[in-house]
């Protein structure tokens, strides 16, 4: 056929011309087709060429072909399931592999299902297992070779050959049959109910992925009783190869073309709709920034094309998804209608999210976060039963505890929670308190699925998740639009999960561990589908291969992106291409050439119009266009531009500017009022400002966060929102800050306890004695890991490479002539201060604890401050020269007169361990005058409410805890 548009015509014809039949009630005549959406989409085509309802054929997909073969048959034995095929290729497996003693590989669920799906493709290509074996052997070398990698080849080859008769053997011997099996018993069986006639629709697999095979092709001709046979291609998939291949293996076969079956008609050729062409460039296809956007422009201009009914219209994709999701948003935010044809994979239903939350528990040894997920995920029972308070108390609570993880640590945490309950009632309404019934929750969750997390016979492992799923889910409201949906997606689940358990107790009962489970579940949930319903008119979403088989006016192929145009093959993960070669597999050059012609027949294909186009961010990763868009010039079409479309038509954009109250549902004209009285986005509220704020004593470290990022200040201080807790390994940074600066309050009070006021020299290998018992003893009580003892010990006292924060703090002291005469350890500096400022001395109320100050002989003090990271930006500093401040003030309040003579950083990180900061008296004051103007600037701004999002570094916001809450407004600013 010269294009699609005969293509479908030959079908029509073909189909129009009575079947003869038999009685037996069967379908007489078979249309062959890749896939459900093209079966439907086929259907619907024949019917707009005349033909009944009760006259259609069985359209069918290769699958099908032989689910209806099957049933033909007199008395057959039962078909395996794809659960019981892959437990029989798991034993087969590793019945080869404990013969082959020393694999290079580990055989797992994942492997075994690899080795299966190549095993199939191998018969399908009708190659049989000691065939395979000999080719491979031969094209090695006969195994003669002295090459390494040549042998572990032939190691692989005869492993899986073996692991192949293995399989064979125990299909042998079932009372069942596969695929294969099942091809034999219909070209032996005569008794079978015949077919008159079969009308294959598409090439070999070379040429489409969905394409038949070598043994389809040869079942076919070889099917008793079958009448007549007919194969319908394009001139161009033809020319690919698949006509030299058909007459490899059909020779004589007799060749017709449209008007010799009644099929030709009018030329057509639809109008290429391209953008408006500029100076330089006069592209063939629209460019979008992502995929949602391809949907909106294609939502903007239908209406405007009254020639073409909705149901004339379709959206063409490589893959479903994200588009079937996308639709709602876009198309159906517009008010167009649109009827999908694909099965969605059933990972994506959210019924299945338990399934999920339950295995990545097991996974994290029931880790805090997945606890809670469980907790919170509405398909679960506590979800509806807890308290959402209780469980964001318990998340709270488990983070402060630093549960990572573990069974008897939970079981431990409960109890020492309960047996001080006394003690926490006397503190008010506490926080393990409110946690209380989430905790109880998730003990008995704990309880039910420490058994999966030991290694067991796989059924067992099966039917324990199954019966956890069924007990806990959340009970389903029968009113609610998606109960139906939900209630099939939660059924599929469970009879997968039977289905399982009953193939590995009948043929392979392997121990699994979590990972085996983990592993296996989710292959076969990713590889099932589910068939959702959709609406009985309007635009057609479909995949390229339901497109072939559909007369419509109107195409819009999108997604025209590198990887998914063309197919990309799956790769076979046992042999390269030149070895797969001798085994029948295609070149990429065959591949590649029917892939063209397939896109060519496709873009041809409408009537009217057809559009293509492109995006440049898949999930905010830059994407290419398809190569293939190179090849739309030979499809010799006559362009037509179209003008960018930027009239406002989906609601929210329509209800953004003015849409009339009358035009919106009645339960919704309020919200509508008052979206029309937001103020405009140029509006400060919209940027971070509040308003004026109360005067109220702020501590310095706090107001040190509202120079490194206002947004971060209101929303901890002001707003009082509580970051989200993290699991970490290790101390996060706050509680290793609490845990050093322990250390040395400890250490110096016991220095001092013993006689000692400053660290001579002479004194260094005392002190270093000490601190380092100090620090074992802290390390003891700290009840952390052995790891994290050990790098926190690292951290203080050092290693052969470099020094620790304590020689740092001992030698700076040391270095200094002056002598100490008093220590003051984490010193309160609450209270009013006076500072000077552009506009006269002022008072204010601050709060603050400085680290450590250091009284000295010459009337002089020290204020040193430790950091675990890098000293912060002397621009923006308050903690230090503000404490320095304070102190002189507090000092002279209780009659001692002190000056400030050295402020210091004592930093973890960074090229120096102590960072003054100021180096002479002349930097010093200007030091301290620029930190006392920014102290009261930052208060001023503070009491005017200016919180905008702009933090001093954009990478502070990789670790921000309130992200969720932030608009990021800095965003191209800096």
């Amino acid at each position: 056929m010269p294009d699609l548009h005969d293509f479908r015509r030959a079908i029509a014809a073909l189909c129009a011309v009575p079947a003869p039949s038999d009685g037996s009630g069967y379908p007489s005549r078979f249309v062959i087709v890749p896939t459900r959406g093209a079966a439907t989409t086929l259907a619907r085509t024949l019917t707009g060429h005349g033909l009944s309802e009760e006259d259609l054929p069985a359209i069918v997909t290769r699958d099908q072909l032989y689910d209806a073969l099957y049933a033909r048959l007199p008395e057959p034995p039962r078909r395996l399931t794809g659960f019981e095929r892959d437990a029989m290729a798991q034993a087969a497996a590793r019945e080869a592999s404990d013969a082959a003693g020393d694999l290079p590989f580990k055989v797992r669920p994942g492997l075994v299902a690899e080795m299966l799906r190549f095993y199939d493709q191998l018969r399908r290509q009708s190659q049989q297992v000691k065939r395979f074996e000999e080719l491979i052997t031969e094209a090695l070398g006969g195994g003669d070779l002295d090459d390494r990698g040549a042998e572990r080849l032939l190691r692989q080859t005869r492993f899986l050959a073996r692991t192949f008769s293995g399989y064979e053997s125990r299909a042998a011997g079932s009372e069942a049959m596969d695929e294969h099996r099942l091809r034999e018993r219909l070209l032996d069986d005569t008794a079978a109910v015949p077919v008159a006639h079969v009308i294959v629709t598409v090439p070999d697999w070379i040429a489409d992925p969905a394409g038949l095979f070598l043994a389809d092709f040869d079942l076919l001709n070889r099917l008793p009783n079958l009448a007549a046979i007919d194969i319908l291609s394009t001139e161009g998939v033809l020319a690919s190869g698949f006509h030299e291949r058909l007459h490899q293996w059909w020779p004589g076969l007799e060749e017709l073309t449209a008007p010799d079956i009644g099929a030709a008609g009018p030329l057509v050729r639809p109008m290429l709709v391209v953008p408006e062409p500029t100076a330089d460039a006069a592209p063939l296809w629209f460019t979008h920034r992502d995929r949602e956007e391809e949907l909106i422009t294609i939502a903007r201009r239908v209406p405007d094309q009254p020639d073409v009914a909705l149901d004339r219209i379709a959206v063409v994709y490589k893959k479903p998804l994200p588009y079937l999701y996308l639709a709602a948003d876009t198309l159906g935010a517009a008010g167009l209608p649109f009827v999908t044809a694909d099965a969605l994979p059933l990972a994506a239903e959210p019924s299945v999210t338990p399934v999920d939350l339950v295995l990545e528990a097991l996974e994290a040894n029931v880790a805090r976060d997945t606890l809670i997920a469980l907790l919170r995920s509405p398909h679960l029972e506590w979800s509806a039963r807890l308290a959402p308070a209780s469980v964001s108390a318990l998340d709270r609570a488990l983070s402060e505890a630093r549960y990572l993880g573990d069974p008897e640590r939970l079981r431990e945490l409960a109890s020492a929670w309960a047996d001080r309950q006394g003690h926490h009632a006397r503190r008010g309404a506490d926080l393990r308190e409110r946690a209380r019934p989430a905790l109880e929750a998730v003990r008995a969750i704990v309880d039910e699925l420490v058994p999966l997390k030991a290694p067991q016979p796989a059924s067992t492992h099966l039917r324990r998740l199954l019966a956890f799923l069924d007990a806990h889910a959340a009970p389903l409201d029968a009113t609610h639009p998606a109960a139906g949906r939900e209630r099939r997606a939660r059924t599929t689940v469970l009879q997968l999960l039977q289905a399982m358990a009953e193939a590995h107790a009948a043929h392979h009962d392997p121990e699994w561990s979590v990972a085996d489970l983990t592993t296996s579940v989710r292959r076969w949930i990713g590889d099932e589908t589910f068939v959702t319903d959709s609406a009985p008119s309007g635009i057609r979403l479909l995949d390229d291969q339901a497109a072939r088989y559909g007369d419509f006016d109107e195409l819009a192929i999108v997604g025209l992106i590198e990887n998914e145009w063309p197919d990309k093959p799956r790769r076979n993960i046992f042999y390269p291409p030149n070895l797969l070669k001798t085994l029948g597999w295609p070149s990429e050059k065959d591949r590649r050439g029917a892939a063209d012609a397939r896109l060519l027949d496709l873009i041809c294909s409408a009537i009217k119009r057809v559009e293509l186009s492109v995006f440049l961010l898949d999930d905010e990763a830059i994407v290419s266009r398809s190569i293939q868009l190179d090849e739309v010039p030979r499809a010799r079409l006559s362009t037509v531009p179209r003008p960018t479309l930027t009239a406002p038509l989906l609601r929210d954009e329509c209800v953004a500017l003015d849409e009339p109250s009358d035009l919106v549902e009645p339960s919704a004209v309020r919200w509508l009022g008052l979206r029309r009285q937001r103020p405009p986005a140029e509006d400060p509220r919209f940027h971070g400002t509040t308003g004026p704020v109360a005067a109220r004593t702020w501590s310095v470290s706090a107001l040190e966060t509202w120079l490194a990022c206002p947004f971060k200040f209101f929303a901890q201080h002001v707003l009082r929102l509580e970051e989200e807790p993290e699991d970490e390994e290790v101390m996060d940074p706050r509680r290793q800050g609490q845990f050093i600066h322990t250390v040395f309050e400890i250490f110096f009070k016991e220095w001092h306890a013993a006689g000692h006021r400053e660290i001579t020299p002479d004194l260094l290998p005392l002190a270093r004695e000490r601190f380092g018992a100090v620090v074992d003893r802290a390390l003891a009580d700290a009840r952390i890991s052995e790891g994290e003892a050990s790098l926190e010990r690292t951290r203080l006292l050092g290693s052969p490479a470099a020094a620790g924060l304590g020689e740092a703090v001992f030698r700076m002291e040391a270095e200094r002539p002056v002598r100490v005469v008093e220590r003051l350890l984490e010193q309160t500096l609450d209270g009013p201060v006076t500072i000077q400022t552009s506009g006269g001395p002022r008072t204010i109320s601050i709060r603050g604890k400085a680290d450590r100050i250091d009284l000295l002989a010459d009337g002089t003090f020290r204020v040193i401050d430790y950091k675990l990271g890098w000293p912060p930006d002397r621009s923006r500093a308050l903690q230090l020269p503000i404490y320095a401040l304070c102190a002189e003030q507090r000092l002279a309040e209780q009659g001692r007169r002190y000056s400030l003579g050295e402020a210091v950083y004592l930093a973890f990180k960074g090229p120096k361990r102590v960072v003054p900061l100021f180096a002479s008296e002349s930097s010093r004051t200007e030091t301290l005058a620029k930190a006392q103007q920014r102290l009261a600037d930052t208060l001023d701004a503070i009491e005017r409410g200016e919180f905008p999002p702009s933090p001093d570094d954009v990478f502070r916001c990789e670790t921000c805890g309130f992200g969720a809450v932030c608009r990021k407004d800095y965003v191209g600013d800096l």
